[in-house]
């Protein structure tokens, strides 16, 4: 299970826009910064209720911390994603948000659920996955350029994915 936050209808088409004026596609699924994944495979009959539990404790999170995604840039990650990355300051709530995540699995599933290595505190890297690809061309660094003046975009849904 992926636990994420989506940007708003409007920020969507923001982001979209970008990536169009860069010469990539529009994506259709929403854009989102993922807090954390659940490895262990939650009973079928458990995972819709987890994740609204999950969505529900984390939308109060959004509205105490007003979390938002600075970009500081554009970076090729895990050798396949094109993907935002935060300036310092937005990097600093999400992973506070990350750290509160990790306690708040723990507590809901009284201990039978954790947050997966790769996204724990710790290791944590918060990012804005955009495209997929092996190889980077002209593209990349026409993106980069345009988000050189750090939109930003706040987070406002929390949700879920069951992977």
């Amino acid at each position: 299970m992926a636990i994420k936050i989506n940007v708003s209808r409007n920020d969507q088409e923001a982001i979209n826009d970008l990536l169009e004026k860069s010469g990539y596609k529009r994506q259709r699924r929403k854009h989102h910064c993922t807090l954390g994944f659940i490895d262990k495979m939650i009973p079928d009959e458990e995972a819709v209720s987890v994740g609204d539990a999950l969505s529900a404790a984390l939308q109060k999170q959004i509205k105490i911390q007003k979390p938002y995604f600075e970009i500081e840039g554009v970076r090729f990650l895990f050798k396949h994603v094109i993907a935002f990355v935060p300036t310092e300051p937005s990097y600093t709530i999400l992973t506070e948000m990350n750290a509160w995540l990790f306690d708040e699995v723990k507590r809901l599933s009284k201990g039978d659920f954790e947050l997966n290595q790769s996204t724990i505190a710790e290791s944590y890297k918060p990012h804005m996955t955009l495209h997929r690809t092996r190889h980077l061309d002209s593209r990349f660094d026409k993106l980069d350029e345009l988000t050189k003046s750090h939109q930003s975009f706040p987070l406002k849904e929390a949700a879920f994915v069951i992977l």
